[in-house]
């Protein structure tokens, strides 16, 4: 696998940790904020929520669409999903 695939892979998997975080510390939220320190406490304890079975869950997801990029010899895979 090449380097740069290898990055922008690795790049999806932490994006798909990050809307799972993102879902949990914005969920039913209305107000922003009051400061970073407030949000960094909040993405402490949300991420201490975060489930084993919900990241395998991610993982699998991951591993489909690299699996996909696979097949397609490197080429887009939106259709795929979609």
């Amino acid at each position: 696998m090449d380097t740069a695939f290898a990055r922008f892979e690795f790049a999806r998997l932490l994006s798909l940790g990050y809307n799972i975080l993102q879902e949990l510390v914005y969920e039913g939220r209305c107000e922003p904020f009051a400061n970073v320190k407030d949000l960094q406490n909040v993405i402490r304890d949300k991420w201490n929520d975060v489930d084993d079975q919900t990241v395998r869950k991610a993982i699998l997801q991951w591993k489909r669409c690299l699996a996909a990029v696979a097949k397609q010899n490197g080429g887009p895979i939106q259709h795929i999903f979609c």
